[in-house]
C-alpha cells in the first residue's frame, strides 16, 4: 500500500465528513495521521454480518449497499454514500456487526482503527453522542425495515418513529416486563442483543416455559395491544439488550389507518399465541392453554 502523507489525507475533515466536525484540530490532525485509505472494487464485502469490525470506515466515493439478514430473508436495507461513515455500531457496543455492508461500485474508503476511535470516543464528549445518535438511528431504521409488521408503513410513517421512539438498554438477565404486568403503554424492537420469552410452569413455580428467543428486528409487547390484557409472558435479556420503545396509542393509530399494518399485526399476534397454545399442551388442560392463549385473541378488526 502507498504511504500518503497528511496533506494528502486533507479531506478528512467537518466539511467532508459532518460527523467529524465535533473534533478538535489536534484530534483531525490524529486521525490523518493514523488513517489508511484504500481501494475497493465494485460488489466486495467490506463488513459482513456477525463480524466484528476492526475500522471505522469513512467514504471518500463510491456507493455502498446495506443488507441485513432476518429469519431466512435477505433484506436490502439501505445504501451509504460520500461523506458518510460505517462500522459505528459495531465499535461502539463492542458487538459484531448487524449488516453486510458491500461496494456497490468502486469505492475509495479510509479506515480508521478502532482502538484509536474507541480512544477518542472516550476522550470527547460531543463525538461520543454524535456516533450514539448515529448508531441508534442507523439500528432503529434496520430494525423497523426488516421487521414483517413496521416494514408494511409507509417509509414517512417509520421515520416519525425514528424521531419519536426511545431507546433503551438492558443488562443480561435485566427483565424488560414480567408475566402479568398490566403497563402495557409500550411495544418494543429488539435493535440489538437476544432475550427470552417465557411464562412460569404451570405444574412447578421453580420452572419456566420458554416460548422464543428474540434478536434484531423483533418485535415484543404487540399481544397486549391486540389483546388488551396484562402481558401473558415474561420478556428478559440473555445478552446486552437494546430495544426500540415505541407507544401503542401510535401503535394503534397506525393499526386503524393502515390495513396490511393492521393485518400484519393481528397475524404475528395470532401466530404467536397458537405457538404458546402448543408450547403448553401437555402441561395443562387444553381448555386452560386456550383459556391463556388463543382464547385471549378478539376478532380481526376490518
Amino acid at each position: 500500500m502507498d504511504t500518503f502523507t497528511e496533506e494528502q489525507l486533507q479531506d478528512i475533515d467537518g466539511r467532508t465528513f459532518p460527523i467529524l466536525a465535533v473534533l478538535f484540530p489536534d484530534e483531525l490532525h490524529f486521525f490523518r495521521s493514523i488513517a489508511i485509505p484504500v481501494e475497493i472494487a465494485a460488489n466486495v464485502a467490506v463488513i459482513t454480518e456477525g463480524q466484528h469490525a476492526q475500522y471505522l470506515y469513512l467514504i471518500k466515493s463510491g456507493v455502498l449497499r446495506v443488507n441485513k439478514r432476518h429469519d431466512d430473508t435477505i433484506f436490502e436495507i439501505g445504501s451509504i454514500t460520500p461523506g458518510e461513515v460505517f462500522g459505528e455500531a459495531s465499535i461502539l457496543y463492542d458487538a459484531p456487526a448487524g449488516a453486510d455492508v458491500r461496494t456497490v461500485e468502486p469505492c475509495e474508503l479510509y479506515q480508521i482503527p478502532i482502538e484509536q476511535v474507541t480512544d477518542m470516543l472516550n476522550s470527547n464528549e460531543r463525538f461520543m453522542r454524535s456516533i450514539t445518535q448515529l448508531a441508534e438511528r442507523r439500528s432503529a431504521a434496520s430494525a423497523l425495515a426488516v421487521n414483517p409488521i413496521f416494514s408494511t408503513l409507509p417509509q414517512a410513517v417509520r421515520e416519525i418513529i425514528l424521531y419519536n421512539g426511545q431507546f433503551i438498554s438492558l443488562e443480561p438477565g435485566k427483565v424488560l416486563f414480567q408475566e402479568g404486568d398490566t403497563d402495557t403503554r409500550f411495544m418494543f424492537i429488539v435493535l440489538g442483543g437476544d432475550a427470552e420469552v417465557s411464562m412460569q410452569h404451570p405444574q412447578d413455580s421453580n420452572k419456566k416455559v420458554v416460548f422464543a428467543r428474540l434478536s434484531s428486528g423483533d418485535e415484543v409487547g404487540e399481544i397486549s395491544v391486540i389483546t388488551e390484557k396484562a402481558h401473558a409472558a415474561t420478556v428478559s435479556a440473555i445478552t446486552p439488550l437494546r430495544l426500540l420503545m415505541i407507544n401503542n396509542d401510535s401503535v394503534q393509530a397506525w393499526r386503524n389507518r393502515y390495513s396490511d399494518f393492521g393485518y400484519a399485526l393481528y397475524a404475528c399476534v395470532q401466530h404467536k399465541l397458537h405457538h404458546s397454545l402448543n408450547a403448553l399442551r401437555g402441561l395443562m388442560t387444553e381448555q386452560d392453554a386456550h383459556a391463556i392463549t388463543t382464547g385471549t385473541l378478539p376478532p380481526h378488526k376490518k
